[in-house]
């Protein structure tokens, strides 16, 4: 059988990204701006040193400029003024990814993974509303249903995220909305290297117990975004990916 080509293309749309200094959210704003997107990108790094990630963007596509904004999403005024800048520079929003993440306290922990995506989403609804279309992909972890990573904070607020994207997912639907969700797992991070000594000694942990012996990167979660942002995703909504290279379920 013939290979079927296939390209995505986000030209003309604009994908803000929370959580996109680094990891998952700066793989993700990379990869939809190589698939023509023009990328926003929110987190509370000062702005003079996100020189280099925006570098990195503008290498991708050089059609479209990508904007830096520093807004605390945990917050009602935060996410209001975030999605007001967004829209302000780039003159629309056609996916959200509410990425950031914290290992803190439970108070923090609540604040960011549950009532941040919660906030971002009521901001950005009337938008996506009026033109009938949008995609919100919230970001959680598999430790939200195996209850791991020794952070009970952690996991109980990424189980918030869940049931919150399901939540969405319901009542944004009839808006043309459709939320989804990821709950990535085994994914090279600052929160996974700071267990180990050094790379070779987290594969070393890791890689056996893998149906697909390997661990995951930024980049294979981003490519999942991509496709949850493209016209292939159109008959998903409220549906949690498990992106975590089958450990969960099979290894």
């Amino acid at each position: 059988m013939a290979e079927i080509p296939y390209t995505i293309d986000l030209s003309g749309r604009v994908a803000l990204i929370t959580g996109a200094a680094k990891g998952i959210g700066l793989s993700t704003a990379q990869l939809l701006a190589r698939a023509g997107a023009q990328v926003a990108l929110d987190d509370l790094v000062p702005a003079e040193k996100i020189t280099e990630v925006l570098e990195s963007i503008r290498k991708e596509n050089k059609d479209a400029e990508p904007h830096y904004f520093c807004q605390d999403i945990s917050t009602p005024e935060g996410a209001r003024i975030l999605i007001e800048q967004v829209l302000d520079q780039c003159g629309r929003i056609d996916f959200l990814i509410n990425n950031a993440g914290v290992v803190a306290d439970w108070d923090k922990s609540w604040a960011v993974h549950v009532k941040g995506p919660y906030y971002m989403a009521e901001a950005v609804k009337d938008h996506m509303a009026q033109r009938g279309s949008g995609r919100i992909i919230n970001i959680s972890s598999t430790a939200a249903f195996t209850g791991s990573t020794g952070i009970p904070q952690y996991a109980v607020s990424k189980g918030g995220t869940c049931s919150l994207t399901r939540y969405l997912a319901r009542t944004y639907a009839p808006l043309g909305i459709l939320v989804n969700g990821i709950a990535p797992a085994v994914i090279k991070s600052d929160m996974l290297m700071a267990r180990y000594k050094d790379e070779q000694a987290l594969l070393d942990h890791y890689v056996p117990m893998m149906p697909i012996r390997r661990i995951g990167y930024p980049e294979d979660i981003a490519r999942i975004v991509l496709f949850l942002c493209s016209e292939l995703s159109s008959y998903l909504c409220g549906e949690i990916i498990v992106a975590d290279g089958g450990r969960m379920h099979v290894g």
